[in-house]
């Protein structure tokens, strides 16, 4: 089961190899990620329940643990969705209308995830409005427990929309080459 989350399906075209190779590397990656932040954010947790019912003290780096990591696992979690056809970004739209039309609208979805991505990652890396980037905004503030500075919670969004981003054209090229693009329960071809 886990190597059918994390195994892209193959995909046609002179491109396919190299198509399901950053697949997978995408899938592998947040399926990593997912694992660690789901560790990094239980068991502080749970220590830091256990520990304030039991001896009424509090981990006070707990709480800024949960806060590092949680973006991560969010954007982690919204990409791997991605990969398999359930973010709601992309499933809902194509859902609604008949499979025909789905077919065939699918690909503009995918150009405006695209473009999004694209754009978000601009603003982020301090071309847009801000100067510097997200990373300059919120680089001089940091945890004060863990003294690790905030602007690492906010590279998960670039982490994510640049996954997703990657994402989109895959599943534009897969749908361009005549692949299936596969969901759980079923497929989205243009022929």
């Amino acid at each position: 089961m886990m190597r059918d989350i994390i195994i892209a399906p193959p995909a046609a075209g002179p491109l396919g190899p190299a198509v399901m190779v950053v697949d997978t590397a995408v899938r592998a990656a947040c399926a990593a990620i997912l694992w660690v932040t789901f560790v990094t954010m239980f068991l502080p947790t749970l220590f830091n329940a256990v520990l304030r019912y039991t001896t009424n003290a509090s981990l006070v780096w707990s709480v800024e643990a949960v806060q590092l990591t949680f973006p991560w696992f969010i954007m982690a979690g919204a990409v791997l969705a991605a990969q398999h056809q359930r973010h709601i970004g992309v499933e809902v739209l194509v859902a609604l209308m008949p499979k025909r039309l789905a077919r065939f609208i699918t690909i503009p979805v995918q150009v405006l995830i695209v473009l999004a991505s694209l754009t978000l990652c601009y603003v982020y890396l301090g071309f847009g409005m801000f100067e510097g980037g997200m990373g300059f905004a919120a680089g001089d503030v940091a945890f004060t427990s863990l003294g690790i500075p905030q602007s690492y919670s906010y590279l998960a969004i670039l982490f994510g929309y640049f996954f997703l981003g990657l994402t989109a054209l895959a599943t534009i090229y897969r749908l361009a080459a005549g692949s299936d693009v596969h969901s759980d329960d079923e497929q989205i071809s243009i022929s």
